[in-house]
C-alpha cells in the first residue's frame, strides 16, 4: 500500500489481523484488546488535537439560521448575530381595546434576538459526551453541518411596565352609589361601573404573538377588559335612603318613670352612611354626634341623691326620719352603643320609633343613708343655736333677702365629713326667686337699692355663729368692711358674688361621727333669723376669748345740705362706724377636755363717717344789673 492510498477501515484492519488457524485463543483476545486500546488512544488524541485547535471558537459547519458561525469566537459570533437579526427589534405592536388602539414599538417591549442563548447552543455543538461521541459529532458537523434555529427574547420588566402603562389609561375603579342628607331630605348619587385590564392575559398574548422569529412587522392583539361592578349599586343606595328615613326620627330615652326626647332634627344630623355589620350599605349614627347630644341631655337625666333627713317635733325633739333617695347619672359612653344599636334595628326592621331606649345610668348613693339617719335619730338633740335680730327695711328687702336664703338652708343635713357651703346650699340669688334689691357695701360705701339680695349677710353671719358654737371645723370666712353692731364683734361673716364672677363664701365641715341637721326659723316682719343645729352630742365644749380691740378710732356723723331733697327733709345715706382691729379666739375641747380646734379670728373694721343729707331750697337766681 502506497502513501497515497486510503487507509483501510478499522473493521477491515481488524479482520486482516485475525490470527491464523491453530494459534492459541488467548493470544487472539489479547491482540484484539490491544487493537481497540490503540484505536481509542488515537481517537482521543485526535479529538484533543482538534479541540485544542478550536478553543473558544464555534465548531466548523455550525450555522445559526442563515449565519455561518464556523470558527468564530463568542464575541465575533455575537456581533454577526446581532447584525443579522437586528430586525427582530423592529416593528410595532398594536393593542386594541374598547378605549381605542395604542401602538407600542417592539423596541419598547425589549424584543430582540436572544444572542446569548443562541451562542450557548452553538458552542455546545460537538462538545458534549465522551471522546468517541465528540469525535463522531465533530466529524458529522464537519461533513454535514449543523443548523440552529434563531430565538427571540423579551425584556420582561419593560413588557410588564408597558402593559401596566396601557392598563393605567384604561382601568377605572367602580364608583358606588351613595346617599347624603340634602336640604330637603336624603338624596342618592348614582353608581358608575368600573373596568380593568387583565394584565397577565395581555402579557401572555403579546409573548405568544411575538415569540416566533416569523412575527410580522406589525402585530395586533386585543386586550381583555373586564367590567367592575360597584360595591353599592343604585338599588342599594335607594334601600339605604329608605332605611335612613326610618332611622332619622326622634329618639326617646326612658328611665323608671322619667323620659326624655331627642328631636328628629337632631337625630337627622347624626346620620352618615357606611357599611353595616352584615356588610350591606346603610345609614349609621355618627358616634361623636350621638355622644355630644347625650352629653347635652345628661343634666336633665341626672338626679342628685337626697340624703336622709330628720323630722323635728315639739320641744325641738327629733321624732322621725325622712328616707334617703339614690341619685343617678347618665353613663354617656355606655349609652352611645345602645342608641346606635336601637337605630340600626329601627332602620332595618322598621320598629316603632316611639319605642323608648333605656339608657345606661349609674346609681349615686346619698351622703347620709336612711339606715344611718334612723340609727342616729333617737339620740339627736339641739347642740347649738344662734339668733340675729334686725330691722326690716329697704336695705334688706324688708326681710325677704334674709328669710329666703334661711329657708333654702332649712332642713340641710350634713353627713359625717361633709362640708357646708353657703353659696352651694342657697343657690342662685335672683329676682325670680323672690329676692329684691337691697343695700350693700361697695368700694367702702353703703349703696342702697342696687344689689339683688342685699342684706343676705345677716343669714350667713347667723349660721356661722351657730356652727362656731357647735364646735365644728370652720372654713372660709371674711368680716364686713365696717363693723355692724347687730353682729358679735369680730365674729361676723360676709358673703358676696362680684359681677366678674369672684365670690366670698362661708363654709364649715361636720368633723364629728354623727349627722347634723340644720333647722332655720325666719320671720321677716319681726326681723328675726335663727339657726339651730341638731346632732348626737359628742361632749364638745366651746369657749371664746373676749374681743381684743386695738387701733380704735371712733366714727362720727356730719350733715350736708342738698337741693336733691325737699327743704327740711333729712336722709341718712351713710352710717358712722368705729375704726378698730379686733381679735377673737375660739377653743373647742372634746369630751376629755383635749383642745381639738383653736381658731384665731382677726377683723379689721374701717372708720366710717356718717352722712345725713338735709334738703334746702335752691338759691335764688341772681338779678341782672339794669342796663345803663
Amino acid at each position: 500500500m502506497t502513501a497515497t492510498e486510503s487507509p483501510l477501515p478499522i473493521s477491515t484492519a481488524i479482520e486482516v489481523a485475525e490470527p491464523a488457524r491453530g494459534l492459541p485463543r488467548r493470544r487472539v483476545v489479547l491482540s484484539f484488546a490491544l487493537g481497540i486500546a490503540m484505536v481509542l488512544a488515537l481517537a482521543a488524541g485526535g479529538v484533543l488535537a482538534y479541540e485544542n485547535a478550536h478553543v473558544g471558537k464555534v465548531a466548523t459547519g455550525v450555522h445559526l439560521g442563515s449565519v455561518d458561525l464556523s470558527g468564530l469566537t463568542r464575541e465575533e459570533a455575537a456581533v454577526r448575530l446581532s447584525a443579522a437579526y437586528a430586525g427582530f427589534a423592529t416593528g410595532n405592536l398594536v393593542v386594541g381595546s374598547s378605549a381605542g388602539d395604542v401602538t407600542v414599538t417592539y423596541g419598547e417591549l425589549g424584543r430582540k434576538a436572544d444572542v446569548d442563548r443562541m451562542l450557548d447552543v452553538a458552542f455546545g455543538v460537538g462538545r458534549t459526551g465522551g471522546p468517541l461521541e465528540r469525535v463522531v459529532g465533530e466529524i458529522r458537523t464537519l461533513i454535514r453541518g449543523q443548523e440552529i434555529a434563531p430565538t427571540v427574547t423579551f425584556d420582561r420588566a419593560a413588557l410588564h411596565a408597558a402593559i401596566a402603562k396601557l392598563a393605567a389609561g384604561i382601568d377605572r375603579p367602580a364608583t358606588s352609589a351613595s346617599a347624603v342628607l340634602g336640604s330637603s331630605g336624603f338624596i342618592a348619587t348614582p353608581a358608575v361601573e368600573g373596568r380593568t385590564v387583565d394584565q397577565a392575559a395581555a402579557e401572555a398574548a403579546i409573548v405568544a404573538g411575538l415569540d416566533g422569529i416569523d412575527a410580522p412587522s406589525q402585530t395586533r392583539i386585543e386586550l381583555t377588559v373586564a367590567t367592575l361592578a360597584p360595591p353599592v349599586d343604585d338599588i342599594g343606595a335607594g334601600i339605604a335612603i329608605s332605611r335612613a328615613t326610618r332611622l332619622a326620627q326622634s329618639v326617646v330615652l326612658a328611665q323608671e318613670k322619667d323620659s326624655w326626647v331627642i328631636p328628629e332634627a337632631t337625630v337627622r344630623g347624626w346620620v352618615t352612611f357606611g357599611t353595616w355589620p352584615d356588610g350591606s350599605y346603610g345609614p349609621l349614627a355618627d358616634a361623636a354626634k350621638v355622644q355630644a347630644s347625650l352629653q347635652a341631655m345628661a343634666p336633665k337625666v341626672n338626679r342628685a341623691p337626697v340624703s336622709a333627713s330628720f323630722l323635728v317635733g315639739k320641744d325641738n325633739v327629733v321624732v322621725g326620719v325622712t328616707p334617703a333617695r339614690d341619685g343617678r347619672a347618665l353613663d354617656v359612653a355606655g349609652t352611645v352603643p345602645l342608641v346606635e344599636a336601637a337605630l340600626i334595628t329601627r332602620a332595618k326592621l322598621g320598629t316603632d320609633p316611639k319605642t323608648p331606649i333605656v339608657p345606661a345610668v349609674t346609681s349615686v348613693a346619698p351622703v347620709l343613708t336612711t339606715a344611718e339617719a334612723t340609727k342616729a335619730a333617737p339620740l339627736m338633740k339641739a347642740i347649738s343655736s344662734w339668733t340675729t335680730i334686725y330691722v326690716p327695711g329697704s336695705h334688706n328687702g324688708y326681710g325677704a333677702n334674709i328669710s329666703i336664703p334661711a329657708m333654702a338652708i332649712d332642713g340641710t343635713v350634713l353627713a359625717p365629713g361633709e362640708r357646708f357651703s353657703f353659696w352651694k346650699t342657697v343657690g342662685e340669688v335672683s329676682l325670680a326667686k323672690g329676692y329684691t334689691l337691697g343695700g350693700a357695701i361697695v368700694d367702702g360705701h353703703s349703696v342702697e337699692g342696687k344689689t339683688i339680695g342685699g342684706g343676705i349677710c345677716s343669714t350667713s353671719t347667723t349660721i356661722f355663729n351657730a356652727a362656731l358654737r357647735a364646735g365644728l371645723e370652720m372654713g372660709a370666712r371674711a368680716n364686713h368692711y365696717y363693723y355692724i353692731s347687730r353682729y358679735p364683734k369680730g365674729l361676723d361673716a360676709t358673703v358676696f358674688i362680684t359681677d366678674g364672677g369672684g365670690a366670698q363664701d362661708m363654709t364649715f365641715r361636720n368633723d364629728t361621727n354623727y349627722p347634723i341637721l340644720i333647722r332655720a326659723y325666719a320671720n321677716s316682719r319681726a326681723g328675726i333669723v335663727r339657726f339651730t343645729l341638731y346632732s348626737v352630742p359628742t361632749g364638745r365644749t366651746v369657749a371664746f376669748t373676749n374681743p381684743i380691740v386695738k387701733n380704735y378710732l371712733p366714727g362720727y356723723t356730719v350733715t350736708q345740705n342738698t337741693t336733691s331733697l325737699a327743704p327740711g327733709v333729712r336722709s341718712q345715706v351713710e352710717y358712722a362706724a368705729d375704726c378698730q382691729d379686733v381679735w377673737v379666739t375660739r377653743f373647742v375641747r372634746d369630751a376629755s377636755g383635749k383642745v381639738i380646734h383653736t381658731d384665731n379670728y382677726y377683723s379689721h373694721y374701717a372708720r366710717m363717717i356718717g352722712v345725713i343729707l338735709v334738703g334746702q331750697a335752691p338759691a335764688p337766681a341772681p338779678v341782672p344789673a339794669p342796663t345803663p
